[in-house]
């Protein structure tokens, strides 16, 4: 049977857009993303969800910002987080804030844990057997990984995913270890598909950091053209930011500019404040 096709001329229309915040404990992660979440909804309306691995820690910002919070204890295989997800579209979700979906690689029944349990099932306790086996392991749960990944940037909704961050080195043979600085927790390819990715270091209190001295850090950080003048003068992510990024992602001729509070923040005479 032959597949038919949409096309037409390319124009500016609503895509769904997916940021990533990376950060130490402490950092002000799930803050962040309940205050982006919070300028998403002046644009687009709807619910926000919160899928919480954190043991109903977000319910500590309950009183600050609207949302629905769905407790996801373990396991965190891929399978059971798209459950969850599926739940809070089927519940009516417009944009889902995921805190954390690092559990999903490294938590308790994650990704790691499964190949470990896969491993020891084909080796049958066998140490010798462990290195031969140790690929094929990897097969089922990378699979089960990718069906989510795909899957999730395929929904018609937007994606706030934070992951906790660790500072690492890589061993150099021959040489002084690398410095990776920090780096996120979880899987490479599922980072890679966000079009923001904010980097928090400890105790910043929310303002990500867009440059760095360390080459990991510099790729891990993303910050496309059409959000550079928003964060010019380095602000915390905030309800302003979160609504031009979802002015932006609407669609049509949209004029990304700050919010008004870096508007005033940027003035530096009474006559600059008269024009804002």
């Amino acid at each position: 049977m032959t597949r038919t096709f949409e096309s037409g001329p390319a124009r500016r229309e609503r895509t769904p857009i997916a940021i990533g915040i990376v950060g130490p404990s402490g950092s002000g992660k799930t803050k962040s993303a309940l205050r982006l979440a919070d300028g998403m909804a002046r644009v687009g309306g709807g619910d926000t969800w919160l899928v919480d691995t954190n043991n109903r820690r977000s319910l500590h910002h309950a009183p600050d910002h609207k949302f629905t919070a769905l407790h996801m204890p373990p396991p965190y295989s891929p399978s059971d987080y798209g459950a969850a997800f599926q739940h809070a579209i089927d519940g009516g979700a417009r944009r889902i804030v995921v805190d954390s979906i690092s559990d999903e690689w490294e938590g308790e029944g994650g990704v790691l844990d499964m190949h470990s349990a896969e491993l020891d099932r084909r080796s049958k306790g066998r140490d010798d057997d462990r290195d031969r086996n140790n690929m094929a392991a990897w097969i089922g749960p990378k699979r089960e990984h990718n069906r989510l990944r795909l899957w999730m940037f395929q929904q018609p909704i937007d994606w706030i995913l934070t992951f906790r961050a660790k500072e690492k080195i890589k061993p150099v043979k021959g040489k002084q270890p690398e410095d990776m600085g920090w780096q996120p927790l979880g899987a490479d390819d599922l980072v890679y598909e966000l079009l923001l990715k904010c980097l928090l270091r400890p105790q910043c209190d929310g303002k990500p950091v867009w440059t760095s001295d360390v080459l990991h850090e510099r790729a891990l950080i993303k910050l496309p053209g059409w959000f550079r003048d928003i964060f010019t003068n380095g602000p915390q992510l905030s309800e302003d930011i979160g609504e031009q990024l979802a002015r932006w992602a609407a669609g049509g001729d949209v004029v990304v500019t700050p919010g008004i509070a870096e508007r005033f923040d940027a003035c530096a005479t009474p006559e600059d404040f008269k024009l804002v």
